[in-house]
């Protein structure tokens, strides 16, 4: 079936100059052309059901307009059978054009959704060992219960890049959480990625000195390796396992 539709759009968009350059007279054209692009805004942003509104009604209007038209200028058979041709042709076009962006648009967003159900089964993001948030989430709440249970207590450090600029803060989020896998304890303590511009750690059965120190180790590592001071990312560390969370100042 996607294989027939991707046929169809190719062919529509052969016919399309096609069209332009030979069945419409040179004076109509242009707003031949202004019609077409104005089509391919509106469906590109409306929903579903809005661009068939819109389809409906661009279909009657232009009817009804050539049937004004025709009766004010008094066109004569050859010029009405050439007027409705026209008018079919352009009908084709914005019928088709309608089918071909909204069947893109469904497929762009199946697209998404799987990426979304992908991302969701994966444990670590890429070949990387940092966890997706699904499954830090998971692991913390196993982690919780145990500290709980046992009167310990650790942290939740989240890192925001949000002060950098958006261009750089994909490869530099890389950067940082393959730092944090190397310098925090691997058996004990969770990395993972919380969305596209932050990270957290979590550190389990760690006071708060030890969680000083081992910031303090991580930051100098990142000073040395990327050259960025502990400034100037955002952070917010919560207090977690046998003591109710509580913020603590970063």
């Amino acid at each position: 079936m996607r294989q027939k539709f991707s046929w169809l759009y190719i062919g529509i968009c052969l016919l399309f100059p096609v069209s332009i350059n030979y069945i419409f007279p040179k004076d109509q054209v242009l707003a031949v052309v202004i019609q077409y692009v104005l089509a391919i805004f509106f469906f590109a942003v409306l929903s579903r059901r809005q661009g068939f509104v819109l389809l409906i009604a661009y279909i009657l209007a232009t009817a009804l307009a050539e049937l004004v038209t025709a009766l004010i200028s008094g066109w004569d058979a050859d010029i009405q059978l050439r007027a409705i041709f026209h008018h079919i042709v352009m009908m084709f076009h914005m019928v088709m054009m309608y089918v071909c962006l909204y069947w893109l648009k469904g497929l762009e967003e199946e697209n998404h959704h799987l990426k979304e159900q992908v991302a969701a089964f994966m444990k670590y993001v890429g070949s990387s060992k940092v966890l997706t948030r699904q499954e830090f989430e998971e692991r913390r709440a196993l982690v919780n219960k145990a500290m709980e249970r046992r009167g310990e207590k650790g942290y939740e450090i989240y890192f925001s890049l949000e002060s950098f600029p958006v261009s750089v803060r994909n490869a530099l989020l890389d950067q940082l959480t393959a730092l944090a896998v190397q310098t925090f304890r691997e058996r004990y303590d969770l990395v993972g990625k919380w969305d596209d511009m932050t990270f957290v750690v979590l550190l389990q059965n760690t006071d708060e000195k030890g969680m000083r120190i081992a910031m303090d180790r991580y930051f100098l590592k990142v000073r040395e390796t990327i050259r960025i001071q502990e400034e100037e990312i955002v952070k917010e560390i919560k207090e977690i396992g046998s003591i109710t969370e509580e913020g603590v100042s970063s």
